[in-house]
Order: C-alpha cells, then structure tokens, then sequence
C-alpha cells in the first residue's frame, strides 16, 4: 500500500511542477525561479515533515 502511495503522489508532483512550469512561460504565474527555489525547497521539506508526522500517528 504504502508504495502505491508514493508512487501516487511522485506523479501527482511531477505533474504540480510540470504546470508551475508551464503556467509561468505563458505568463499566467510570476515566477522568477533564481528568487523563488528557496522558497520552493522550504514548502517540499515541510509537506515531507507533515507527511512523516501523520504517518507515525497511524
């Protein structure tokens, strides 16, 4: 179950970032990736941190 699971969501944020992508070359988002990567890094490490701390309450 649990590789299911990651493998589920590896898809679902290769395809968040494809359209973060996507979205910023046609204009839609203003993201300036060399100011925002901190930032992107940040936000990843805490869904991890949040994953980790739901997974032991189980």
């Amino acid at each position: 179950m649990n590789h299911f699971f990651y493998r589920i969501t590896g898809g679902i944020l290769l395809i968040a970032v494809g359209l973060l992508i996507w979205f910023s070359n046609l204009g839609v988002l203003n993201i300036a990736w060399r100011r925002d990567w901190p930032v992107i890094l940040i936000i990843l490490g805490a869904l991890g941190l949040v994953k980790k701390i739901f997974r032991r309450k189980k």
